[in-house]
């Protein structure tokens, strides 16, 4: 199938509940990788300085890369799918939060919703430059408002600096809604792997500790929310993914990301790991926080921290839906414009928000 032929399979999935599970088109059955993620995975092992001489029974890279090698090792090629112009422009807003703003052109007049996009990249990589496309993706189906923020990293800038910059962001539009051209109570955030965290992390500021409660709704794509290890462990244990291919490479894969604590180590700054603004999972009140959907990958490693936060969500009466892309892996959403999953998730996510 070609890319719009397999964005069509896509509009097909099974809805049980709250969760929709969708199959890599052409097949009706979980269990196979996507032909884009099979090469993907197979190219991460021979190339990527993190994987390179990996087998399955040294879980470790046998190198050891620097911050930078890891840095450099982020993101994928992708292309933008947006439909419409857009006025995109990089702005500094109340004085230190870097973002780049997008909005479609024919609205830019309009009161809209608004949406903060923050990136992934473990806490100490990433940029808004590398989801440049998934933000212009978010403003051009929406229609948003979308700030895609270039917060602090690690370990430059070790927590809370971040998640400081990610609600300073969220309450600067809200109070300045007006002036902004932005609804206020349609106040949005989005984010990928430790920009789910981060997103997440702010809701709990906004709705839990601080009860501002400016955030009306959130899309969490696969989001990192325990930095625990005992939990990590458990909710990262290879043996519960089922695959029909490549089964050692992928379980090698998983359990790397169960065992790596790098991302801690730059970011928690020695603060305790159950600290529910690290660890969100672990916060208490669930049931304060803004209806949440979550979309991950069926080979992702973070996939079943995932569903525990849905079941978490769910069980404390909090709208939440959870979205599985059979086929996919970790970060999918950053080939967006070759992966049809990503551009699918992308439509996904609004009908969500826009409910």
């Amino acid at each position: 199938m070609n890319y719009d032929e397999q964005l069509q399979a896509l509009l097909q999935a099974n809805t049980e509940g709250n969760t929709t599970i969708k199959y890599v088109p052409g097949k009706n059955e979980s269990g196979w990788l996507s032909d884009d993620t099979r090469n993907e995975l197979t190219n991460m092992f021979a190339h990527n300085p993190m994987f390179q001489n990996m087998d399955k029974h040294d879980v470790k890279p046998k190198a050891t890369p620097s911050i930078q090698d890891f840095r450099d090792g982020m993101g994928s090629k992708n292309k933008n799918v947006a439909k419409h112009e857009l006025i995109i422009d990089n702005e500094v807003l109340n004085g230190s939060l870097i973002t780049r703003t997008y909005v479609r052109s024919d609205l830019q007049d309009k009161v809209l919703p608004a949406l903060i996009y923050v990136h992934g990249g473990a806490f100490y990589g990433g940029s808004a430059l590398a989801v440049d496309n998934v933000a212009r993706a978010l403003a051009d189906f929406g229609p948003y408002r979308v700030y895609n923020l270039e917060y602090p990293l690690a370990p430059e800038h070790p927590y809370p600096s971040a998640l400081l910059s990610c609600y300073n962001l969220l309450k600067y539009l809200t109070t300045h809604a007006k002036e902004l051209r932005i609804d206020p109570n349609k106040i949005y955030m989005s984010g990928d792997s430790a920009g789910g965290n981060l997103t997440l992390a702010t809701a709990i500021l906004d709705h839990i500790i601080f009860r501002t409660k400016y955030l009306t709704r959130t899309v969490l794509y696969y989001p990192d929310v325990t930095m625990v290890k005992e939990e990590k462990e458990e909710l990262c244990n290879p043996d519960k993914f089922e695959a029909k291919e490549m089964e050692d490479q992928i379980k090698s894969f998983i359990k790397f990301f169960s065992t790596d604590d790098l991302a801690e180590r730059m970011y928690a700054n020695q603060h305790d790991l159950h600290n529910p603004l690290l660890s969100p999972l672990n916060a208490k009140y669930y049931e304060e926080l803004p209806a949440t959907e979550v979309i991950v990958g069926e080979f992702d490693p973070l996939r079943f921290q995932g569903q525990a936060l849905v079941d978490k969500l769910n069980k404390n009466g909090v709208e939440s839906h959870f979205v599985l892309y059979n086929g996919m892996s970790h970060a999918f959403l950053d080939s967006i414009g070759y992966y049809p999953q990503a551009e699918d998730s992308i439509k996904e996510a609004v009908k969500f928000l826009n409910k």
